[in-house]
This record gives structure tokens, sequence and C-alpha cells, in this order.
């Protein structure tokens, strides 16, 4: 990195806080979806925010883990949608 181009300050804890935030808002069910939530929200918090402060540490932009991560979940998002969507055509 040069001091022309600095990498990115990641407030890892504001992040984490507002992915609490945003998991208590999003309207999902009781039971699996509340566990789901939960598993997830440990994930970022045990998993992906601590490799993202070490490499915020190392002057690494943290942004491309980041990245993955939401595409990864993306995928699965998208996975868990789209037997609605057939279940729905079918009726």
């Amino acid at each position: 990195m040069t001091a022309d181009n600095p990498v990115p300050q990641v407030d890892l804890e504001a992040l984490a806080a507002e992915v609490t935030v945003f998991l208590e808002q999003v309207p999902v069910g009781d039971g699996i979806g509340v566990k789901l939530s939960n598993v997830l929200l440990g994930f970022l918090q045990t998993e992906v925010l601590p490799e993202a402060r070490r490499e915020s540490d190392q002057d690494l932009d943290p942004t491309p883990l980041f990245a993955l991560v939401t595409d990864i979940l993306r995928l699965y998002a998208d996975a868990l949608q789209r037997p609605d969507a057939a279940d729905a055509r079918e009726l």
C-alpha cells in the first residue's frame, strides 16, 4: 500500500452490530429461521470478523473477504428461494 492509497479501515464492531440489528429485523419464522439466523450471526462473529480484523491489522483490505462471504450467502439464499418459486408454479 502507498501513502496515496491507504487501506480502508473497517469498523468491525460497528459491522457486527449492524449485522445483529439486521438479523433481528429480518422477518423470519419461528424455529428453523431463528436458528439459522443465530448460526449465521455466530459464523460472522467467530469466523469472518476475526479474519477481517487480522487482515486489517496487517494493512490488508478485508473487503474481498466480505464480498466472498456475501456472495456465498446470496447463493444459499437464492437456493432456498427457488423451491418456493417452483412450488408456486405447480399450484
